[in-house]
Formats: C-alpha cells, structure tokens, sequence
C-alpha cells in the first residue's frame, strides 16, 4: 500500500518541478496582450532556442545523474564527488559551446529566419537566450540530487525563487518596455543566474570540485542516446512551427503557439510526477534485483497513467474559458477547435514513461536513440509533405500520430511478446504494468486508446458546437 509520506512527498517534488512552468504559463497572458504578435512569436522561437541549448549543454546528464546516485548511494564521499564532477565537466562543455556559436550562430540565424514578419536575430537576444539554456542546464542538473537524496523541500525551495524571480524580473521588463522583448529575454536571463547561484549554494556541503572520469566515462556513454531522446522531444514539440511560420499567418501562428505553450503544464505534471516515482521505482527494482512492475513499482505506474489521464480531461475543459477571461486578442481564439486532438496526444505520450524507466534503468538508452530517431524521421517526413498542403489541421494530426508510431515503435522493439491480463481501473481498461527483463515486456491495450479517442471526439464536437 502506498503510504501517505509518499503522496505528500510526490506532491512537493511535482509542485516543485511544475513552479518554472508555471511561471512560464502565467506570463502567458502579458505576453500576448501586451506584445505584437509577431513579437510574440519572435519570443516564442527565442525560448525554443534556450531550450534547445539547455539541452545541448546539459548531455541529459540530470536524467542518468540517479543511476549512477542509486548504485553510490552509500558512500556520502562518492556522491560528492560524483556531484563536482557533473558540474565542473559541464561548465567546461558549456564554454566550448557557447564559443562555437559565437563563431556560427548569427550565419544560421539568417538561414533559419528567413521571413519578414517575424523578426529572430542571433544578437541580442539570440546569444542572451543561449546563455540562459546554459543557466538552466546548470538548474537542472544541480536540483538532481535533491530528487535522488530525497530531499523535498530544498527541491521546493530552489524552484519556488526561480518560480518569483521569472515572474517579477520578467513583469516588470514588460512594463518597462512595452512591446519589447527585453523583459522576457533577460528577465529569464537573470532569473537563472540567481537560481544556479542559489543552487551552488545549498550544495557546497555536497559538492567535492574535482572531476572523477570514472562518472564523466559513463555519462557520456549512457547519456548520448537519452541526449537524443531529448533532442527528439525537443523537436517533436517544436519542429511544427518552423514549418508553418512559412505557411500560415503570424495570428494563426500565435493562437496555437500559445495553446501549445498551454499545454506544456501538462507536459511538466507528467513529468513531476515521473520525478517524484522514479526514485521509488528504482528502489524497488534493486531491492528485487530485478525490472518488475509487478510489485509496489506496477502501483506507482498505475496512478501515474490515471492522475494524467483525468488531469487531462479537467485541463481541456477548463482552458477555452480560461483563455477567453484572460486575453483580449480573438485572433488567439482561432485554435480552440484542435484541443481535443492536442490533448489526445498527450494521453499517448504519457503511455511511453513506463518503457523509459526500464530502458534507463537497464542502461539500454541506445535502444531508445535508434526508435526516437526513427519517430522523429517520419514526422519531419510528414510534415514537409503536408503542412504546405494542410497548414496547422495538418500539423495538429502529425504530433498525433508520431507519438502513436512512437509506443507502437517501442512496443515491437521486444524480441518476444508474452500476453498480459489487463486490470480493471477507474479509468477503466489500462494496461497491465508487467515487465520481464531481457527482452522486458509491456503490454498496451488497444481498446483504451480507442475509448479514449471516443470521449476526445465527443469533446471535440462539443467545442465546435458550444464554443466556437
């Protein structure tokens, strides 16, 4: 049974992990009313840039950082040795980074951007924003062992002054500046430098400044294929709009910008709550030397899949209303009837948590490269054949079904295939959580998918019909 110390424990780490989200989502609103929306745009690729770069200087070393703090866990001195080697080889790697686009990063700027309405250049803001995905990188990485020591509130606390200090620096640029980017840039800017500060801070007990390449070995060979995992979400999340700010016009582009930036709420409560049960999961796996979600490890799965199933019906009930109170401009408006679809596509993503747990638990990360790598190879196949024909309607069924290829992809990359009974939930039939190791075994039903695309169709004509 699962005790109460975890559900409050599990609720201040996905708080905590959703605290920079949020601040981005309650910007939302100022951005829109309070810029153009070709500045908004314009932001809206600066910040996939940053992210973009996060990702870059991070390695996704913050992803296999609790392997390795799971098997050193006992050895207080190897862990802080374990921490100063992440850092100090990151900031290394962050340099020689930020120094290659210095050299290259205005050229590709005036390639990639190309169209007059929507102003994007490396100087200022371009370089401003890198250096922010560096920031982050640092935050990010620097916040794992507080998940894996399981330390909640200092994981709290650190993301609730990088929560205000986004919010108030990033405010009052906006004010100062209207219309401007130079508040949201360099608010995001300085907000990551007092958090990686503020970070360093609560580590220094914890931090030994001296690099082991034991580690930095093993995170560069375990961490290149969840490296390209997360370069493959990353372009699976952004990818669309390079192709339709070519085909579509700048309002169009804005509404489903920002139900898209809407939407990354969700996308961060999935991943708290994968933050506050991997941990647990992985525990439980070395208890049992084994990869088995047949015991406590099945139930945490279970009320992962079912809080963001029903988390996700709230949130696209709720998010026309919300956005109609909030913003002013109708021309946002325009993007309501693809909710349904959209919010389709994260029920099917949050179904591929199960399978990263394993594959990163089991140290198979390459596997994962080679199946992402094919996702993300028929989705730009796609979309440069159909968004100049369908535009954004397009677009919205492509994310659809990449993420569906991409379960289906995982599901078939098992050598043997075993059949699972299925158990009865709330949420009616879910998957059985069974995995063997070596091939490990999950099993999808079909008929839930099909329920749910049933109930988001019912809601999608509800939209059409009561909202628009």
């Amino acid at each position: 049974m699962i005790k109460l110390s975890f559900i409050k424990e599990s609720l201040v780490f996905t708080i905590g992990n959703a605290l920079p989200v949020l601040a981005s989502v309650i910007l939302l609103p100022f951005y829109a009313n309070l810029l153009s929306s070709s500045n908004y745009v314009a932001l809206s690729f600066y910040i996939g840039i940053s992210l973009l770069y996060q990702i870059l200087f991070s390695f996704s070393f913050e992803q296999y950082y609790g392997v390795i703090f799971t098997e050193n866990k006992d050895d207080a001195n190897k862990i802080k040795v374990l921490n100063g080697s992440t850092l100090l080889y990151l900031i290394v790697q962050g340099i020689i980074i930020i120094l290659l686009s210095l050299l290259i990063g205005d050229s590709l700027f005036k390639i990639i951007f190309t169209e007059k309405s929507i102003e994007v250049h490396f100087y200022p803001y371009g370089l401003i924003s890198i250096l922010t995905g560096f920031l982050n990188a640092l935050f990010k990485v620097s916040c794992a062992p507080f998940i894996y020591s399981q330390s909640a509130k200092l994981f709290f606390s650190t993301n609730i002054i990088n929560f205000f200090a986004t919010l108030c620096l990033s405010l009052s640029g906006l004010y100062v500046y209207p219309d401007s980017l130079n508040g949201p840039i360099y608010g995001r800017f300085f907000s990551g430098l007092i958090i990686v500060l503020f970070n360093l801070i609560l580590l220094h007990n914890q931090i030994e400044w001296n690099i082991e390449w034991k580690f930095i070995k093993e995170y560069i060979h375990k961490s290149w294929a969840l490296f390209a995992y997360s370069i493959v979400n990353w372009i699976t999340g952004n990818i669309d709009r390079y192709f339709l700010k070519s085909y579509i016009d700048v309002n169009e582009l804005a509404s489903y910008d920002l139900i898209m930036k809407c939407f990354i709420g969700i996308e961060f409560i999935q991943n708290g709550l994968g933050i506050a049960i991997i941990a647990k999961i992985f525990d439980d796996w070395k208890k049992n030397n084994t990869i088995s979600l047949n015991t406590n490890a099945g139930k945490y799965s279970q009320g992962f899949v079912i809080s963001i199933f029903l988390s996700i019906l709230v949130f696209i009930l709720i998010l026309p209303f919300f956005i109609k109170l909030i913003i002013h401009e109708q021309y946002y408006y325009s993007g309501f009837k693809y909710l349904p679809l959209i919010a389709s596509a994260y029920i099917i993503r949050s179904i591929s948590y199960p399978y990263y747990f394993a594959f990163l638990y089991a140290k198979k990360t390459h596997k994962m490269f080679q199946l992402n790598f094919l996702t993300i190879i028929f989705q730009i196949l796609l979309s440069w054949w159909f968004i100049p024909i369908g535009g954004l309607a397009s677009a919205v069924f492509i994310s659809i079904a990449s993420k569906f290829i991409q379960i289906i992809l995982y599901h078939l990359s098992f050598q043997n295939f075993i059949y699972c009974k299925f158990k009865k939930t709330m949420a009616g039939n879910i998957y059985s959580s069974h995995f063997i190791s070596n091939p490990f075994i999950f099993c999808i039903e079909f008929e839930y998918f099909l329920k749910q695309c049933i109930i988001f169709l019912y809601f999608d004509f509800s939209y059409n019909y009561l909202l628009l």
